[in-house]
């Protein structure tokens, strides 16, 4: 199964349509392109850490929260912090 359709299954769509599919796929690039601009390592970003980050930011980006993703004291910037100590 590939990463996009375990995301997909644990956002609830177990049979999604090709355009919701894209949509989240979309939502995982940003995470990605996101996650480079912070100084994650080229390695890092298939790890199981980098999937979190992913479906975290997939099921906010989903349901509308944006303003939610990046906080100081947030899951995302916890789990990037701890990809970038990890080289």
């Amino acid at each position: 199964m590939e990463e996009i359709d375990k995301i997909l299954y644990k956002l609830g769509y177990y049979d999604a349509d090709p355009l919701k599919k894209q949509e989240v796929q979309d939502y995982i690039d940003e995470s990605v392109e996101f996650m480079k601009s912070a100084g994650v390592p080229e390695k890092q970003l298939t790890s199981s850490t980098a999937y979190v980050v992913k479906t975290i930011w997939a099921d906010a980006r989903d349901a509308g929260k944006e303003d939610t993703l990046v906080k100081k004291d947030g899951m995302i910037v916890a789990l990037i912090s701890q990809m970038r100590r990890s080289k």
